[in-house]
């Protein structure tokens, strides 16, 4: 116990010069950012409560106990706690075993062997994670403030004022990747790389919509929220070319001529912005083409493409057909997936034997569209005449693309990014950035070579004062 005071007691004293050395933001719009946590995690706190993926995480932060401990709290660990950390952990062994079974296609020793181990082994997954869940629940219904800090709600209102003072320090006021760190300390996920990941997107995008719904400009302008940076790099500051210098990027002339045709857009696109985009897309070759059939400097997809304006578009029947595969195998696995979670001893050979059903169609339609996408990609690459493997057009239309994206995300370049990569409807049904690997990371690469480039401008502005 003296021990988990001293540890408490010295965090706090650094959260506190963290405060006297970095000034926090003013009240009213820390209020709005604390609020939106809170009425977050509540939420969320109800719905694991429900569905059964409650793990310990209590409070106004919704910290576990480890996490909880790490911050000096007085966290109970008893029995009951660390046996559902076990029966977690081993369903977690046996989900595995079960997906092994729906997947594996080794010849059968005996007739649907595989469906009878599957059956089993989701049987034994079901009752293992019940288990838990029951354990977990036990635990819970022990918790008091009197022994569990994270039930103390000014004690943890500190903490959340501290750890937010952490995490505007750590990104540099950029509102997205703040809350992203903020919510991998309270996780006890990495926060030493990307602080926005497909772990806490849905978070951020709940917790930045509700503030720049409900903050006034002058609380807004206390923050990156990720706004076009023109007004630091203008089309008519050549020097924004300097920060190409000595990179692969060969295609400035064919740059030039497209910002001159979009200078009056409501939403100018930062041309670093856009060779950050092209670098992350393409590495700059002209003939990079992805596993999906996008294609050129700017990675535009084929229907994308016609949509633009682009004549000649290589896109035989079967690229069609195989975006059609691609569709019916995610259904078929989530399907067959869900069938996993209904099983019980009772219904185990039926459901069992459909779920391996199921998940062996989704590997054939995967096969078969991993070999029409790398079929494609072999006649597009002899096909010259495709107008996105020659680096004007992918650059003017590209560009066009692009830029079309800015005005519609109002010129929110996370949301621009992630509308390029993933699509606009995606941005929309998920209220901000898709909580997809692919597109988080995009999203962060991009940013992290923008930022790259504006330092090196940066740089050079103040060597020729």
């Amino acid at each position: 116990m003296h021990c988990q005071k001293k540890q408490l007691k010295g965090f706090f004293l650094f959260l506190t010069m963290m405060i006297l050395f970095f000034p926090i933001p003013a009240g009213a719009d820390l209020s709005l950012l604390k609020e939106s946590i809170i009425a977050y995690n509540t939420i969320h706190y109800k719905k694991s409560l429900s569905d059964g993926s409650y793990r310990g995480e209590e409070g106004i932060l919704r910290i576990s106990p480890r996490v909880g401990r790490s911050f000096g709290l007085r966290v109970p660990i008893d029995q009951d706690y660390l046996e559902a950390k076990a029966f977690f952990k081993k369903a977690d062994q046996l989900l595995k075993e079960v997906y092994s079974a729906m997947t594996t296609r080794e010849k059968e020793k005996v007739q649907e062997e595989h469906v009878i181990r599957l059956g089993k082994k989701a049987v034994e997954y079901n009752d293992t994670l019940r288990l838990a869940r029951e354990r977990m629940m036990k635990v819970r219904s022990k918790l008091v403030p009197r022994t569990d800090d994270r039930l103390n709600e000014r004690l943890c209102s500190d903490l959340l004022d501290g750890l937010l003072q952490e995490s505007f320090n750590k990104t540099s006021y950029n509102l997205r990747d703040a809350l992203g760190y903020f919510y991998n300390r309270c996780h006890g996920l990495d926060h030493d790389s990307w602080p926005l990941n497909p772990e806490n997107v849905r978070f951020v995008n709940h917790v930045f919509k509700e503030f720049i719904t409900r903050a006034t400009e002058k609380a807004m302008n206390r923050y990156d929220l990720d706004g076009n940076n023109i007004n630091n790099v203008s089309y008519s500051d050549l020097k924004w070319k300097y920060a190409l210098e000595g990179s692969v990027f060969r295609y400035i002339s064919f740059l030039e001529t497209v910002l001159e045709k979009h200078k009056r857009d409501r939403y100018p696109v930062d041309p670093l912005l856009f060779v950050a985009l092209m670098r992350q897309e393409s590495r700059f070759s002209p003939r990079n083409v992805s596993r999906v059939g996008a294609a050129g400097l700017t990675q535009i997809m084929p229907m994308t493409a016609k949509n633009l304006g682009m004549k000649n578009i290589f896109m035989p029947p079967y690229y069609k057909e195989a975006g059609k595969l691609m569709v019916r195998e995610r259904m078929l696995r989530r399907r067959a997936m869900a069938l996993i979670r209904a099983i019980t001893g009772e219904n185990a050979a039926g459901h069992a034997r459909r779920a391996r059903k199921m998940m062996q169609e989704s590997l054939d339609c995967k096969a078969r569209r991993i070999k029409l996408f790398a079929r494609y990609k072999r006649e597009l690459m002899k096909n010259d005449a495709d107008d996105r493997l020659h680096p004007r057009k992918a650059i003017e239309y590209g560009f066009k693309y692009f830029a079309g994206i800015m005005k519609m995300q109002k010129g929110d370049i996370s949301l621009a990014l992630a509308s390029y990569n993933a699509g606009p409807h995606r941005v929309k049904q998920y209220g901000g950035v898709p909580p997809f690997v692919e597109t988080v990371s995009f999203r962060n690469r991009v940013l992290r070579y923008y930022r790259d480039y504006l330092k090196k401008v940066k740089t050079d502005r103040e060597g020729s004062k």
